[in-house]
């Protein structure tokens, strides 16, 4: 039914067209019609190669969510002083993020029709080593002083949950504020300042004479 001398370049543009329509329509807003038609294929085509639009989609995702793995393990895992660190590693999220929206589309799915699976997909990425080094840093940094006695799951929920929170919500946030995307994305690159300075403030020992954090 198809030639194998070409066979790949289909299926390369399949999914670059395909990522594209999910980053700019989301997983429910893109059908196999839409990638069909921007990648000049044909819904036998695509589901010839990909069997599925979900299958395509995941294809994407793993492919992304192996960058991101990468990059978030390798900054939380560096010999960085610890703020420093920490505003390394918050950046980091945004800009993936900015660049892989459909991580954030992808996991909320997840979350709500395959956990387990989720699960799966972030443990064969071996999370623990990275998460027990950045417990190791916490643990000092509170023996020194620098920080507050500060409990790691919970820096690492607050972490995840203000950096992805955004992105994961963002159709629903441009609708309650009734702003474009173009607007939502400027906001969303600002409040990454915001998130740095909230988490390196909250992080901060207070001063018990004036109940303030130490600059």
């Amino acid at each position: 039914m198809f030639n194998n001398e070409n066979s790949l370049e289909v299926k390369d543009k399949i999914l670059k067209e395909a990522q594209d329509l999910f980053i700019k329509n989301g997983f429910k807003g893109t059908s196999v019609r839409d990638i069909a038609k921007a990648s000049g294929t044909n819904v036998a085509m695509v589901n010839y190669y990909f069997q599925s639009k979900y299958n395509l989609f995941e294809i994407i995702f793993e492919e992304a969510l192996d960058v991101f793995s990468k990059r978030i393990f390798d900054t939380i895992t560096s010999d960085l002083p610890f703020f420093e660190l920490i505003e390394s590693w918050i950046h980091a999220y945004y800009e993936l993020l900015f660049e892989y929206p459909q991580i954030a589309a992808f996991i909320l799915n997840e979350v709500s029709l395959n956990p387990e699976g989720l699960t799966q997909r972030i443990k064969k990425r071996n999370p623990y080593s990275s998460f027990s080094k950045i417990e190791e840093r916490i643990e000092d940094e509170i023996a020194k002083g620098t920080i507050r006695d500060t409990p790691a799951a919970d820096f690492l929920l607050n972490i995840l949950s203000m950096c992805m929170f955004p992105f994961m919500f963002g159709n629903l946030a441009m609708t309650l504020m009734e702003i474009p995307g173009n607007i939502y994305n400027e906001l969303i690159a600002n409040h990454e300042k915001y998130v740095i300075e909230f988490t390196i403030n909250a992080l901060k020992p207070c001063d018990n004479n004036t109940n303030k954090t130490t600059q």
